[in-house]
């Protein structure tokens, strides 16, 4: 992308419209953008020429997807983008903010769980679903076969809002075309804080197998860098840590029982994780795992060096958990990281398992009492032992009941893995439709869940890029790909964090307006709730759990709308509205009350549906409709000089 003598010669050139030039085989590639929640196979139809558009905030990655098809073979196919200038603001975003990746396809012999998901899935299997994104490179074209592009924005911190516009390139031997790419920057940006934690469980055997070198050498500690990397660049900001003796932490028994430890391999460890931002919590492995026959807890081992024996051996958990977890947790204290650190006991207890966790989880307390506890669970009978709860989507929807009423006992995060399957609740496999992937963290906000868990970040298989394992759904083991010493990112990876930063978006709205409530006599303010409007929102795109929305248009309405009420919020002119049923009520039986009320600038002029409505000096209003069944929009106007805010509100009435 940083071809110099071809941005020139584009800079140069007019953008509008297309440049299309007289060879034969520029003008047989076409190319056009589709939404990123479609998928771009070889046999799909090319669309209409015209502007790439995309807008983000500042400091916000954005993403769109673009196709590629040719009437001819044409081979070698250089891609590149130009910077993005803003005239008005005076600005640019250099072109090494942008890349243009192509989208490779994973071949499937069979589809998720077929009789959960038939009427679901975006192809039949067997097939070939475009998946992984390849690092830039030229790009080859078959005659009458598509593939895809995935362009990746970034607009660095600070930059100001405003139009701007740049180009897509293809270039094939002396022949160039371009189209036109343009960028809206909104007025506010996003913040480096992450408002919920986010793990996805990575696999140290499988960063180094994969890569063709050993764990911990300095290839490795190269590579993993990278990965951390990707994990930050993803907003991920908790990493799973194997703490246990004979890795990362090496462990000593002395000749008179006491004990020695080496901490400098998981330090190392923990300062390259706090480097790249994903360690606001460290997430310490599982003591152990749960036999399903005999529904106990089976504990690790560990390598721990025996003074008085001269050797390595291998000790039970009851010699060494005791003085390691100590040992750890002192050192953790000693580099102010304690309250980061959670410790799994062991995964998915339900209650059949429950005697043998809770004996574990005592186990845990009585040896380092304020260290918290985490894992992912299938019960909800932990009392008092359990500070993280992490309960599959599936239970967390099922026994909403019982969470609830424990939720001053932790924090609530939710997991999902190769469940669940089928219609009802969202998930990230392959071939389910990608608005699947971007509606998870709307879930996170909707239903007040501080984290997320997966198990799969980087679980390859034998071929990472073959086809995926048999016994699981496609897509569950990973979210990434090996490449050159760095992970290869996948669709569904980008589209989490789309759907990341979609949650960012409304916890800014939410924190905007509680900025805003402070300004405000609490007495008259009394229907002003910070958190009511992005609800709102959220609830457009999961109206239950078992209903997140299936419509790709109804995610990137509802951000449209968010950035709309944060623009109403800090613009010149402000208009915020509470109404009564909530926005996109239906409503049943006869005559239906609407109420409004709202704040605006002091001096203001509001209207509601073109009729104006009295406004106190201090910028409140309020007003009353009556209304019979069928469809009603309430669109707000607030005016002040040349400038003016505007919101709507939606509602149904059925008899």
């Amino acid at each position: 992308m940083k071809h110099r003598s071809l941005l020139a010669l584009i800079l140069t050139a007019t953008i509008f419209p297309l440049v299309q030039p007289s060879a034969s085989v520029a003008q047989s590639i076409k190319i056009w953008q589709t939404d990123v929640c479609e998928k771009i196979f070889v046999d799909s139809l090319p669309g209409e020429e015209k502007t790439i558009q995309m807008n983000c905030a500042a400091n916000e990655y954005e993403s769109a997807l673009v196709g590629l098809h040719s009437d001819v073979d044409v081979g070698e196919i250089q891609i590149s983008i130009s910077d993005l200038q803003c005239d008005s603001a005076n600005a640019t975003i250099a072109a090494d903010n942008l890349r243009a990746r192509e989208i490779g396809t994973i071949h499937l012999e069979k589809n998720t769980d077929a009789w959960l998901t038939e009427d679901l899935v975006v192809r039949k299997a067997p097939c070939d679903i475009p998946d992984v994104l390849y690092e830039p490179a030229p790009v080859a074209l078959k005659a009458n076969e598509s593939k895809g592009l995935w362009i990746t924005l970034y607009v660095p911190k600070g930059t100001p809002s405003g139009e701007y516009l740049g180009s897509l390139s293809l270039k094939y031997g002396e022949e160039l075309k371009t189209v036109p790419l343009e960028l809206e920057v909104f007025p506010f940006e996003l913040s480096d804080t992450r408002h919920f934690y986010m793990t996805n469980w990575w696999f140290p055997y499988f960063v180094a197998s994969r890569h063709g070198t050993q764990e911990l050498t300095e290839e490795y500690w190269e590579i993993l860098e990278n990965y951390f990397q990707n994990m930050r660049d993803h907003r991920q900001n908790v990493v799973l840590c194997d703490w246990r003796p004979g890795y990362m932490l090496k462990a000593t028994r002395k000749a008179d029982s006491s004990w020695s430890f080496d901490f400098s391999i998981l330090d190392r460890f923990i300062d390259l994780a706090l480097k790249y931002g994903v360690v606001e919590r460290l997430e310490l492995t599982h003591i152990g795992g749960l036999n399903r026959e005999t529904r106990k807890i089976e504990y690790s081992r560990a390598s721990v060096f025996d003074e008085a024996k001269n050797e390595t051996v291998e000790l039970d958990s009851e010699e060494w958990l005791a003085p390691v977890l100590h040992a750890l947790c002192d050192h953790l204290r000693e580099r102010g990281l304690f309250e980061r650190a959670m410790i799994h006991l062991a995964d998915e207890p339900y209650l059949p398992d429950m005697e043998s966790w809770r004996e574990g989880a005592q186990r845990l307390r009585a040896i380092e009492p304020e260290l918290k506890i985490i894992d992912a669970v299938e019960s909800v009978n932990f009392n008092g032992l359990l500070d993280v709860w992490v309960p599959k989507l599936t239970h967390f929807d099922r026994w909403r009941s019982a969470y609830e009423a424990r939720r001053d006992q932790g924090e609530f995060w939710f997991y999902i893995c190769n469940q669940p399957v089928g219609r009802a609740y969202p998930n990230r496999f392959m071939d389910l439709p990608a608005v699947r992937t971007r509606v998870i963290h709307w879930i996170n906000y909707s239903e007040n869940l501080v984290g997320y868990l997966h198990w799969g970040y980087n679980y390859w298989q034998e071929d990472p890029f073959g086809v995926p394992a048999d016994n699981l759904p496609p897509g569950d083991t990973h979210i990434v790909y090996p490449g050159d010493k760095k992970p290869l990112d996948s669709i569904r990876w980008e589209l989490q964090r789309e759907s990341a930063e979609d949650f960012e978006y409304l916890k800014l709205l939410e924190e905007k307006l509680a900025a805003a409530k402070e300004e405000y006599d609490p007495d008259k303010a009394w229907f002003f709730e910070p958190n009511a409007r992005p609800m709102e929102i959220a609830r457009r795109v999961v109206p239950s759990l078992t209903e997140t929305t299936l419509d790709y248009n109804v995610v990137n309405e509802a951000r449209r709308e968010i950035v709309n009420e944060i623009r109403n919020v800090d613009g010149p002119v402000r208009l915020i509205v509470r109404s009564f049923p909530e926005d996109r009520t239906t409503s049943h039986v006869g005559v239906v009350i609407y109420e409004f009320y709202g704040i605006t600038t002091p001096g203001a002029k509001v209207t509601i549906n073109g009729e104006e409505i009295p406004v106190s000096e201090d910028g409140f209003f309020g007003k009353a409709f009556w209304k019979w069944e069928g469809d009603h929009v309430f669109e707000f106007v607030a005016t002040l000089g040349d400038d003016t805010a505007k919101t709507t509100r939606v509602f149904k009435a059925l008899n």
